[in-house]
């Protein structure tokens, strides 16, 4: 599928810095470990700039930091291959062609190899982030582990806080894969689950193996081949029978540990909060690879850019493949930061039959938990303009006979608002619902045309 050359990080950033210099920024000044970096992201953000960051001076560190990778659009897109508007109709179709890795005897993330008593996350510029954060965090945490029982490699992500030279905490509380092959080993009397925390590696492995949401069956490094367009090389753990990335930046091993409740937590989630709920898991490190000009690859956390679009974007793909099987009138679907591009929903649908639209928006809700609003609009409606869904609630929205509440129901963990995981579901139906509809004025295309061409003269 991709056009680009590259698999791993760092010769995806060089082409990547090639067509945008503009889009990513270089800092040498030193900064400090704790809050700075992510400060200066999101005081970017505040201005209306969402560059990818390099800090190449990080005190107390042998590694420069990498930041804000994903925090706009175009570069899940760039990854690809496609132009920014073919990026969640192609997203969507990938898992139909998965491609086996291959396991290769050696790679870069070998170069450097510390076990026994030479683990020490220290080692890392593991950074604290927010001032009510529990702990220093990794935040690029890309768990893969086997299911305990048929073998299939699955890949999620998980925030770890250093708990020690050698441990970890974590919170397993999204229930993805991870949390169910925990309660499988559990069941089958196991007391620990092998797995390797992967940080840094090409955007297509990204999404293919942490970001792709599909069945507990499908094994996640042959999806990541199928974003790829080649068998993704892998190489085995040293201390684990977990398999790498060859060319990962960073990797590192140890056991999820299943029988203990450890302190993880407060750290700051994509609501925007501090969050305090956890499972209280612990991973204990075994080993940490890396390669010998290793780039630490970091997440900006809280409600950014970054953070949001990881969630937001695979959600999309995911969403509209799914509500196309039953709905192949829906045109688009869009998870919009201001709902946490996971809380809130927005999708368009082609000349709805009276009644679909209620359908669609309950199938959405069903599809993901997470979902607390569902606002389904016409097709000649940009979901991905907020503005322009905001105007199709005010001119096609009564709130008397187009909205819906369902109570009570399944909801996200971390929602602040909700009552013990449960919470409320709203339907809007933004739609019009009378033919003929007054009609949206418009201009001439040719007309506009011309107006595009003057002004792009004129910059």
């Amino acid at each position: 599928m991709s056009k680009s050359s590259s698999r791993d990080l760092r010769s995806f950033l060089a082409e990547f810095e090639a067509v945008y210099p503009s889009e990513v920024l270089r800092i040498a000044d030193p900064i400090d470990l704790d809050y700075e970096a992510t400060a200066i992201a999101l005081e970017l953000e505040r201005h209306g700039r969402s560059p990818v960051l390099w800090f190449e001076n990080v005190r107390n560190s042998g590694f420069p930091v990498l930041m804000n990778l994903y925090g706009r659009r175009n570069r899940f897109a760039f990854a690809l291959g496609l132009e920014e508007d073919r990026l969640i109709e192609t997203w969507a179709s990938v898992d139909a062609s998965p491609i086996a890795p291959t396991v290769v005897e050696t790679g870069p993330v070998l170069d450097v190899v510390a076990t026994g008593a030479e683990v020490d996350l220290a080692r890392l510029p593991i950074m604290r982030h927010f001032v009510e954060d529990g702990g220093s965090y990794l935040t690029n945490a890309m768990f893969v582990a086997k299911d305990p029982e048929t073998g299939v490699r699955n890949a999620s992500f998980h925030r770890l806080q250093v708990n020690g030279r050698a441990r970890f905490g974590t919170s397993l509380h999204s229930r993805r894969h991870l949390w169910n092959y925990a309660r499988k080993a559990r069941a089958m009397g196991l007391d620990r689950l092998p797995v390797v925390v992967v940080v840094g590696c090409h955007p297509l492995i990204t999404f293919g193996s942490g970001l792709w949401k599909g069945p507990i069956d499908a094994d996640e490094y042959a999806v990541a081949g199928g974003f790829l367009g080649e068998p993704l090389p892998v190489v085995n753990g040293v201390t684990v029978p977990v398999e790498i990335p060859a060319t990962a930046e960073i990797a590192i091993e140890g056991h999820l540990l299943l029988d203990v409740d450890e302190p993880e937590g407060p750290f700051g989630e994509f609501t925007g909060y501090a969050s305090e709920r956890s499972t209280h898991n612990a991973m204990e490190v075994t080993a940490i690879l890396h390669r010998r000009d290793a780039i630490y690859h970091s997440i900006v956390p809280g409600i950014s850019d970054e953070h949001t679009l990881l969630l937001g974007i695979s959600q999309e793909a995911r969403q509209l493949k799914a509500l196309r099987v039953q709905f192949p009138n829906v045109r688009a679907v869009a998870y919009p930061k201001s709902g946490t591009c996971l809380m809130h929903c927005y999708v368009s649908v082609s000349d709805p039959a009276p009644g679909q639209p209620r359908n669609i928006a309950a199938a959405a809700l069903g599809d993901n938990l997470s979902l607390k609003l569902v606002v389904v609009v016409d097709e000649d409606v940009d979901v991905h303009d907020e503005q322009e869904v905001l105007w199709a609630m005010a001119t096609r929205f009564q709130a008397d006979t187009d909205l819906d509440v369902i109570r009570s129901a399944m909801g996200a963990t971390l929602d602040p608002s909700n009552h013990d995981g449960l919470t409320a579901k709203l339907i809007v139906d933004a739609t019009r619902k009378k033919r003929p509809y007054a009609s949206r004025h418009s201009l001439p295309e040719d007309t506009l045309a011309k107006a595009r061409a003057l002004l792009a003269r004129t910059r």
